[in-house]
């Protein structure tokens, strides 16, 4: 195999981190054509997703933000927000203090008080997952193992059910180069489960909450399908389930259950939970419950992918996100994101 003039292989990755986040920039939605069909008024939105921003980079406090955002949310959302407990109080990581919590229109209460129950395997506690561990789950993607097959974009779809136009897991790609010294980026992007989320501190309605393991996870039966924390997103990583299915393709594709958060919604209809709300990949939540990998890892055909425990310095995970060649994408925007990548 040849090399290029700078000694770069074909089709291994060879754009710098800026490139990287350029490509991530631009799979964002735009935000007033992502709120241009939603009932909540737009212009509260666009402010409420780039203070969200502002307070992941530590610019403004958690406190100032609802503070300054308290009666605007009030107004618009009336009782889905006079109705929320307020995720942060009481919880390890919280984003507002009581006191401020406390002044706030909607009601005080405690992460439990919001967050879906997970479902617990039948019989033997599993070795793995959801209440069953102190993991603090993370993936670290390997850009050089990285062929832009597509398989885990499939394995996604597959295992989730989701519907056109919700893809969890995309493979971002760029070509470089003219023949024959041409090369290809491609980086794969699931949600990136951050431990500063704007996606949580934007969701007037707690509908997006943050796990003890890591894990960003959505509470369909409290979403109120805003769309804020689709712009809040600095990723793209979120999208909107209009109710479409693959009937066309697939005889009776409704029917299909998705698995996710371990819970058995039966058959899509209009009005029903997720049709409406916001979804996004939740590192196959349901899978690691039972001490499995998430579908893409499983499925990738580069062994790319990697799963683990990010807080035990003995995991393969662990040491690959604290190598030379780990870094995350869009590290200025404070977010501290639990999958990282390597160069």
């Amino acid at each position: 195999m040849s090399a290029t003039d700078d000694d770069t292989l074909p089709g291994i990755p060879n754009v710098g981190k800026a490139d990287l986040d350029a490509m991530v920039e631009n799979e964002r939605p735009d935000p007033r054509e992502e709120l241009a069909d939603v009932e909540a008024d737009t212009d509260l939105g666009i402010a409420m997703a780039e203070d969200a921003q502002r307070v992941a980079r530590g610019e403004i406090t958690g406190d100032e933000y609802w503070e300054k955002y308290d009666e605007a949310a009030a107004e618009e959302f009336g009782e889905a927000y006079l109705e929320t407990p307020n995720p942060a109080v009481d919880a390890g990581d919280q984003t507002v203090s009581t006191d401020t919590a406390e002044s706030l229109s909607c009601s005080v209460g405690s992460m439990d008080a919001v967050a879906t129950e997970s479902a617990q395997a039948d019989g033997e506690e599993p070795d793995g997952g959801i209440g069953a561990g102190d993991e603090k789950w993370g993936m670290v993607i390997d850009l050089q193992k990285c062929v832009g097959c597509d398989s885990c974009t499939v394995a996604c779809k597959s295992e989730n059910r989701t519907p056109p136009g919700v893809s969890y897991n995309v493979v971002m790609e760029e070509e470089h180069g003219e023949f024959p010294n041409v090369t290809r980026t491609n980086v794969p992007r699931p949600c990136m489960q951050c431990d500063n989320p704007p996606c949580v501190q934007v969701c007037p309605v707690s509908a997006t909450y943050k796990m003890d393991d890591g894990v960003v996870n959505i509470d369909y039966d409290r979403c109120i399908g805003c769309r804020y924390c689709n712009i809040a997103c600095p990723y793209g990583a979120r999208y909107f389930d209009f109710g479409e299915n693959y009937d066309d393709e697939v005889d009776e594709a409704g029917e299909l259950t998705s698995p996710e958060y371990g819970v058995d919604r039966g058959p899509r209809e209009e009005g029903k939970s997720p049709i409406g709300n916001i979804r996004k990949c939740s590192f196959c939540t349901h899978r690691l419950e039972r001490g499995e990998e998430p579908a893409c890892v499983e499925t990738c055909v580069g062994d790319a992918r990697n799963m683990g425990d990010l807080e035990n310095p003995d995991s393969d995970v662990a040491q690959m996100a604290d190598s030379s060649r780990a870094f995350q994408l869009k590290e200025d925007e404070g977010t501290d994101p639990n999958v990282y990548y390597l160069k």
